[in-house]
């Protein structure tokens, strides 16, 4: 590296991902430092100052070597050995492209701390939003914490509203990805749908630099919820992240993880110590954790808690009204539905619930009849098909089950995962179309199996 530029780079601090480096190329992951030879730190500086466009190699060798006389096989073997050790953390090997014929390109949104002039084409960190934009964002936040489904695509509009003015206000724009995730969640969006844009809005959260924890945390979450890639997130993520996550949103996300991987008594390891009597914050995920370990009548008390703190929340009493059923106490269980009004086919989705609380209470013809009205749905438009077809199998139509079960898993349903380890699909053991569901299932988010 020529002088000026080491001068221009020492008091340089560049975050991407996880990831910081400083002006002389000493790398962390978190908080562990990353080891690199004296080459691969300059040959990363290099890259990173020109994160997003065509390093050409004859600057890179200049900044790199200090001249250009090194053979081409010398170039592509350094950076193959850094694509090598980068490959082994949370970002991946396709951090650095190859442009054949000119050069090679750092892939990843890079910010820069405060302190220092841009060395290169580095994205700004995050706007502030106007008094009208923080009026949005403020909204959204409420919807969110209605806990209700229903008041998901509001919040999600009060985001994009938000972003409008401030398009790179970190928060917004976390808070904007984990409310599709949501939404695909509850059967509302599909996984085609959103994937491109959640990826973009984290990309552009994470050259904000504001939200570090927050990212990383719905990194996590995308990659196990919405791209199916628990093991992934096993192998990149496991042995350090969870130590680092702030209680609250960023710990949730690796609790979900957890859930959909089947490990319920670490989940609830991570929780218990957050659950407080006065927030609703953690109590449907310990609900869901105690459901899972099979502790049913503790998943009720924390369903309840969570409905003393606000009796509108739906999606815990969607839940509480599933258990209940499950138990046999089908009175109990249709007083708690009761409380969740069914909706048209925009919300259709949630019908799914309803459905199958009908079913597992004997309420055969009203299950039926939800279940028809959305077969008649094109398939690719149908979400929720974890639990349609759940319904058609306890209705003994295993044909559709069967399809439904199949359909779930070709598209990604965002509740299959948990309806994998959900207690009460012992009752389907005999389904042949259940058991078909288990085994597909499997490689994604059976940790026995990806492991």
């Amino acid at each position: 590296m020529t002088a000026s530029l080491s001068q221009q780079s020492q008091a340089t601090v560049w975050s991407f991902g996880p990831y910081s480096l400083d002006g002389d190329g000493h790398l962390a992951l978190g908080p562990s430092a990353v080891a690199l030879s004296p080459l691969q730190r300059r040959l990363l500086v290099s890259l990173v100052r020109h994160a997003g466009r065509v390093l050409e190699k004859e600057t890179l060798l200049q900044e790199v070597w200090g001249h250009t006389q090194v053979s081409d096989v010398s170039l592509a073997r350094a950076v193959h050995g850094l694509r090598r050790i980068l490959g082994r953390g949370p970002l991946g090997p396709n951090v650095i492209r190859t442009i054949y014929g000119s050069g090679y390109r750092f892939e990843i949104a890079v910010s820069q701390r405060p302190g220092a002039e841009p060395a290169g084409p580095i994205r700004a960190g995050a706007d502030f939003p106007s008094s009208q934009a923080l009026v949005h964002f403020v909204e959204g936040l409420v919807q969110v914490r209605h806990r209700d489904p229903l008041q998901l695509p509001r919040a999600e509009q009060h985001f994009r509203e938000c972003l409008k003015t401030t398009p790179n206000f970190g928060p917004a724009l976390v808070q904007l990805a984990a409310t599709q995730l949501a939404r695909y969640q509850w059967g509302q969006l599909s996984a085609a749908a959103i994937e491109t844009e959640v990826e973009r809005l984290l990309s552009q959260a994470e050259a904000s630099g504001s939200v570090p924890d927050q990212v990383l945390a719905l990194r996590v979450e995308v990659l196990t919820l919405l791209n199916w890639q628990a093991q992934l997130v096993e192998e990149r993520f496991a042995s350090w992240l969870p130590d680092q996550l702030t209680p609250g949103a960023p710990l949730h996300s690796w609790v979900r993880h957890l859930l959909a991987t089947g490990r319920a008594t670490e989940a609830m390891a991570l929780m218990e110590p957050q659950l407080t009597p006065d927030t609703p914050s953690g109590w449907l995920l310990a609900g869901q954790a105690k459901l899972q370990l099979g502790q049913i009548e503790g998943a009720i008390a924390m369903l309840r808690s969570q409905l003393r703190f606000d009796a509108s929340m739906r999606a815990p009493r969607l839940l509480l009204s599933l258990i209940l059923a499950q138990l046999n106490r089908s009175h109990e269980s249709l007083q708690e539905l009761s409380q969740c009004p069914m909706h048209e086919a925009k919300q259709g989705s949630l019908n799914a619930m309803h459905a199958q609380v009908f079913a597992l209470c004997g309420e055969r013809e009203r299950a039926q009849s939800l279940l028809k009205s959305a077969l008649r749905t094109r398939d690719q438009d149908l979400n929720m098909t974890s639990i349609w077809g759940l319904v058609a199998v306890h209705l003994d139509d295993e044909s559709v089950g069967s399809r439904l079960l199949e359909q779930a898993v070709r598209s990604r349903c965002g509740l299959a995962p948990f309806v994998l380890h959900w207690p009460g699909l012992q009752r389907y053991d005999q389904s042949a179309a259940v058991g078909a569901f288990r085994t597909a299932m499997a490689p994604y988010f059976d940790l026995a199996t990806i492991q």
